[in-house]
């Protein structure tokens, strides 16, 4: 029998198909903040493409030089990604000095060392994450706000977060990572 499951595993092993270098980019998906549920997307007012409210997670590894910048580098160790517009692999999710988010280039932030693009995805003891920037020194964290000038789906910026691990996050600084935003198939075109 011993023989028959070591033939076995062996076989099953041989015909493994070998995965190659695997992809830059994560299937798409929609940023989403915990407190209101909207999804973080610049694009939403100028592109109907429901694509556009999705991205894609490149995982980037910074220079030294950019990475000693990170003045948390050592006490959250998360790695660094940037959040990838699924239409155009140079276009980042970036936080603009106005405080709001913008489509920038990607290439563009690294070469130029503002970290705009750059993000650190924290794990939380929940299934949401809090999602720290780069600028300023990575004490800011992706958060929602209120201000009723401001149209709800806007509501997105960056400020000062708890990274304490002893203190509980406040619900406008967690958001959850959900299936890509698609546009839904109706029932009648299933036949």
């Amino acid at each position: 029998m011993k023989k028959i499951l070591l033939l076995l595993a062996i076989f099953i092993n041989l015909q493994a198909v070998d995965p190659g270098d695997l992809s830059d980019f994560s299937p798409p998906f929609a940023i989403r903040s915990l407190e209101t549920g909207i999804t973080l997307s610049p694009f939403r007012e100028v592109s109907k493409d429901l694509l556009d409210q999705n991205w894609l997670l490149r995982e980037i590894i910074l220079s030294p030089e950019l990475k000693a910048r990170d003045l948390y580098a050592e006490r959250l160790p998360f790695g660094y990604v940037q959040f990838v517009n699924p239409l155009d692999k140079d276009v980042c999710l970036a936080i603009d000095e106005s405080g709001f988010f913008v489509g920038k280039p990607c290439s563009g932030d690294l070469q130029s060392g503002k970290l705009e693009t750059v993000f650190s995805i924290m794990p939380t003891t929940t299934s949401a994450v809090q999602i720290r920037s780069l600028v300023q020194g990575g004490g800011e964290c992706i958060q929602t706000f209120f201000n009723p000038n401001v149209p709800i789906e806007k509501r997105f910026g960056i400020r000062p977060c708890i990274l304490d691990t002893a203190l509980f996050a406040d619900v406008s600084e967690l958001m959850f990572l959900s299936p890509a935003l698609v546009e839904a198939t109706p029932l009648g075109e299933f036949q």
